[in-house]
């Protein structure tokens, strides 16, 4: 069966007819999938986890944020990267400043030893003024 076809000069329908049947309402959205809990404080973490003094804040960030995430039985990468860099990242250091510190006190002993001004020692030139030391090796 096919439609006759219409005269656009021709009057309106009556009221109350309706050649087609009215246009679809507004759908709605598609659903957002569901939020990973710990998702948010992964990223921060991991984002943090490369900065030194913050890596510590990052590392308990990450820690949180994969036990969030765990106990919803989801998996967080972020969270996961985070730990093992703010770890690396606070052994690094820690091992920095195991080599500086004891450096550092021999030197100012040396200095205090030695009185200010510029000493010579073995192969070593001491540079010692009131409040700082150098240590330089001369070949």
């Amino acid at each position: 069966m096919t439609t006759p076809p219409q005269d656009p000069y021709a009057p309106p329908p009556p009221y109350g007819y309706q050649p087609y049947p009215p246009a679809p309402g507004p759908g709605y959205a598609p659903a957002r999938p569901p939020s990973v809990p710990g998702r948010v404080l992964g990223i921060v973490g991991f984002a943090l986890s490369f900065v030194f003094p913050f890596d510590i804040v990052g590392l308990v960030l990450c820690i949180v944020a994969l036990v969030q995430s765990r106990r919803a039985g989801h998996n967080n990468g972020f969270a996961i990267a985070g730990i093992i860099i703010s770890a690396v990242g606070i052994l690094f250091c820690a091992v920095i400043l195991a080599l500086l510190i004891p450096a550092m006190v021999d030197l100012f002993q040396t200095c205090g030893r030695l009185g200010n001004g510029v000493h010579q020692v073995g192969g070593a030139v001491y540079t010692c003024e009131p409040g700082s030391a150098h240590k330089s090796w001369s070949y």
